[in-house]
């Protein structure tokens, strides 16, 4: 064994000569480190690495050995680490309080080298044993989370097949939870994650016609008024059965209670407990996606934040999370598709017909170029895409009514296509040649790049020679030149997805 695999031993003593016998006896297979004072002693365990095992002398001034193995075991840091009290003072009741403050075994003097040893090497391989149990449980408890957040989105995604304006709308909560999660560093967050993806799974009896009227503003018939206000209860009651999801169905279930007054929790956001926190964020979602439908973001955003009941912090999360927000993916249908979404995976038509990549920008030829591939199975083949959420130059995000009834601002159906632009060289060349640059010369691929990108500007539209450079230097994995695409198209005027 190398020096640096050994184990660690600290031994604590205030007599340098007690310190040389059991260094002498355990020297050659063991890294060791000595102190002569408790206090010493302790800071030493602290200090990282920490010791793997610590042979104390109850026999101390100033700090005796019961009270620096107290100390050890009520540090967090240190609590771990296994103390064998090394005295000799050889009477039960020193060797019962040794016990009592937390010492791992108790060796008394005089002492024999094979008593110590085996001691030791008992301990340790305890100790070895404790840690690969604890790193099997978390690795075990992080693979059934994955296991149960996996298996719970399959069950969201089947709320796409039976309502898909409901799942579009818990696709928006579980974007925004995830940020919320992600900003605030919030601990179990796999939880509110799954809270917010599975909140509307009691809609999946309800009506997809009556939660697209919902979604655009029309509001629900009396006829089903009812059973919308329940699907919280419905839901909840449901993944309830589900081993280990007791909390993600509390929160979905009081997803419409009144919340908690302020004050009545602490401060610190990580101080909450996550049922608790899980129903803060999700309410204050929800109430927020239902002001949507008459009013615009800003004026929610200020509504809620002079509502008491919305916790401060969490407010301004979200407002900083609504100006940076772009795209939400989720699984639609054929009919639910509109000009302006973005294909999130690649497409290949039946029999090999024909394909669409990911990344493509849907158009209304797009689509009926997709209802006529699948025809056969259209009705329930569900397509990955991504949803524009992108906030307006006021800082407003588009309501559920826009998304189903406009086009995005920027794109237009092949219908209606734009007239072209020529490309202006004098503006080009330049980017042009700093790409060029970027791809480094000596490098065959990049070469290759910057021969194409040169090409590329013969094109005579510019919408078709920004687009055609974005994709080249997209394929090549350039990421430094597609920061000056933006900038290109910037220049020329031309919106990229």
């Amino acid at each position: 064994m190398s020096e640096l695999e050994k184990n660690v031993i600290l031994i604590v003593d205030n007599d340098p000569d007690n310190i040389d016998v059991l260094s002498g006896i355990l020297e050659g297979k063991y890294k060791i480190k000595v102190s002569l004072t408790g206090e010493r002693a302790l800071k030493i365990a602290e200090a990282l690495p920490h010791p793997d095992l610590i042979l104390l002398d109850v026999m101390m001034p100033n700090m005796d050995g019961f009270e620096v193995c107290r100390s050890l075991k009520n540090n967090p840091n240190t609590k771990h680490i296994p103390v064998i009290f090394v005295s000799g003072m050889a009477e039960a009741r020193d060797e019962k309080e040794g016990f009592d403050v937390g010492a791992a075994d108790y060796i008394t003097r005089p002492i024999k080298p094979e008593v110590v040893q085996v001691r030791v090497r008992t301990q340790l391989q305890l100790r070895s044993a404790q840690r690969e149990s604890e790193r099997l449980l978390k690795e075990n408890a992080e693979m059934l989370d994955d296991t149960l957040v996996g298996s719970m989105r399959v069950i969201s995604d089947l709320l796409s097949w039976a309502n898909p304006a409901a799942f579009l709308r818990a696709a928006r909560f579980r974007a925004f939870m995830e940020k919320i999660v992600e900003d605030l560093k919030i601990k179990g967050g796999w939880q509110l994650n799954l809270a917010a993806t599975l909140s509307q799974i009691g809609l999946v009896a309800f009506p997809a016609e009556e939660m697209r009227n919902y979604s655009i503003g029309q509001g629900v018939s009396i006829k089903f008024l009812n059973l919308f206000k329940r699907h919280s209860e419905i839901g909840g009651r449901a993944l309830d059965q589900v081993p280990r999801m007791n909390t993600v169905a509390r929160i979905i279930e009081k997803q419409f209670d009144p919340l908690p007054v302020q004050g009545k929790y602490p401060e610190e956001i990580n101080k909450r407990g996550i049922y608790l926190l899980g129903r803060q964020i999700l309410k204050m979602l929800i109430d927020f996606d239902h002001k949507l439908l008459g009013k615009n973001s800003s004026i929610a955003l200020k509504e809620m934040t002079k509502d008491e009941q919305y916790d401060p912090i969490l407010i301004a999360t979200l407002k900083t999370i609504i100006s940076k927000m772009e795209w939400v993916p989720c699984a639609l249908s054929i009919r639910q598709l509109t000009p302006g979404m973005v294909l999130d995976e690649h497409v290949v038509f039946p029999k090999d017909t024909g394909k669409q990549a990911k990344g493509t920008v849907l158009t209304q030829e797009k689509i009926e170029q997709l209802a006529m591939a699948f025809d056969d199975e259209g009705h329930y083949r569900l397509f990955r895409v991504k949803v524009p959420f992108k906030v307006d130059k006021n800082g407003n995000l588009p309501s559920m009514k826009h998304l189903h009834e406009t086009v995005p601002e920027g794109i237009r159906p092949e219908s209606a296509p734009a007239a072209k632009r020529p490309i202006d060289l004098l503006v080009v060349e330049p980017l042009i040649v700093n790409l060029s640059a970027l791809t480094k010369e000596d490098d065959p691929e990049s070469k290759t790049v910057a021969s194409r990108l040169r090409e590329a500007v013969s094109g005579t539209g510019v919408e078709e020679v920004v687009e055609r450079i974005q994709q080249m230097v997209g394929m090549y994995d350039f990421p430094e030149a597609l920061m000056l695409i933006h900038e290109l198209a910037a220049t020329v005027k031309v919106r990229l997805v």
